[in-house]
């Protein structure tokens, strides 16, 4: 087959990326043809993979531009070329498409998680911003002027987001989660790297880490996981690993150590240095994070608002609080986990079964098994 991948930049950093490139070098093991639509591109550094770039011009002056010329250039560059292509798959909003990869969830229902959590100041500068009505507008567009064959959503919750927000028919959305490559995480030299990056960031090894990796702290909780810790009365290491504007969330810190690392390379190696997972996000389509700590046998304790959260169940192999408020729930949890110490290692021990389940192999099968459906 001849798949077009759509995509705004095409590079080989960070998570969505690294799934594209995966994605990329399985279907040329298959024997497909890959064409990727971009406004920008980063070659390989590792292999120079059998793929024709398309560029999709657009104008770089703001976000709200970019994103605008974006859609519109891409919709006509990929509508002349469709008659050569029997799959295009979009990964950024678009208005041509066979499949859509919700990979961002639903724009409008992150805006109303995020409006319920902000002061009547930055209610009225996120209602006057027009990106967001920009986004809005083509999402509406591609939802309920149904352009495209199927949708992917990453996350039963996202599926919930898309039939409620825009009234898309649930037979239109196919669920396929996320996935990880299980051994990176799972099968590395956990003892070496723990005592590596506890030394790296001044840890002693018998201080109690809890983890958070992402970017975006606000969305993702950061001051809900400086709050729920100092809540904790056994001392604490919090380590916060991502770009974010760390002295926004300075103010929250009591008692508790707390460490902003930036952005790490080889983040694997960060899982092994720590104890607990905690993400409290106020919405992320899937959480990417959670199931990669999972697979580095983490307990994990997020919210529901959380697409992750759906493989978690409570005592079993990890803990789901129903949103990020709930400061004191967390709290509790992480208590428990550190005074309960036979419960802790059943949790360890279930993560990794669980995250086994979601290998990148499974996941690109079912992808496969969606694009023979629809041509």
């Amino acid at each position: 087959m001849k798949i077009a991948i759509v995509r705004k930049k095409y590079t080989f950093h960070g998570g969505a990326e690294s799934y594209i490139n995966s994605l990329i070098k399985y279907l040329i093991e298959k024997g497909h043809e890959i064409y990727i639509y971009s406004i920008k591109w980063q070659a390989p550094s590792d292999t120079a993979l059998p793929v024709t770039f398309k560029k999709i011009p657009a104008i770089p002056l703001n976000s709200f531009l970019r994103d605008l010329s974006f859609a519109v250039f891409g919709y006509f560059i990929l509508k002349k070329d469709r008659k050569n292509l029997d799959i295009i798959q979009a990964h950024d909003k678009i208005l041509i498409q066979d499949i859509y990869r919700a990979g961002d969830g639903c724009h409008i229902q992150w805006l109303k998680e995020r409006w319920k959590r902000v002061s009547f100041i930055k209610k009225i500068t996120i209602a006057l911003n027009p990106y967001h009505w920009l986004i809005l507008l083509i999402e509406r567009t591609i939802f309920k002027g149904k352009k495209y064959k199927k949708i992917i959503a990453i996350s039963e919750m996202v599926k919930k987001n898309i039939v409620e927000n825009y009234s898309v028919d649930p037979d239109d959305i196919m669920v396929i989660y996320n996935a990880i490559d299980y051994a990176k995480f799972a099968e590395i030299n956990k003892q070496q790297y723990r005592r590596q990056i506890r030394e790296k960031f001044g840890i002693n090894d018998n201080e109690f880490v809890l983890l958070f990796v992402g970017s975006g702290f606000e969305r993702k909780g950061v001051k809900y996981l400086i709050e729920s810790a100092e809540k904790v009365r056994y001392p604490l290491t919090v380590l916060i690993v991502g770009k974010g504007d760390s002295e926004k969330y300075k103010k929250y810190i009591k008692n508790q150590k707390i460490i902003f690392t930036g952005p790490q390379k080889e983040v694997e190696k960060i899982y092994a240095a720590a104890d607990l997972f905690v993400f409290p996000t106020m919405y992320e389509p899937f959480g990417l994070v959670v199931l990669e700590a999972m697979a580095s046998g983490l307990p994990v304790i997020t919210t529901k608002l959380s697409g992750a959260a759906e493989l978690i169940i409570n005592y079993q192999n990890g803990f789901v609080i129903d949103a990020p408020e709930q400061i004191d729930k967390i709290a509790e949890y992480i208590s428990l986990l550190i005074e309960d110490k036979e419960l802790y290692k059943k949790l360890s021990e279930e993560s990794k079964n669980t995250a086994s389940l979601f290998t990148m192999e499974r996941h690109f099968k079912e992808l496969e098994k969606l694009y023979e459906e629809i041509i």
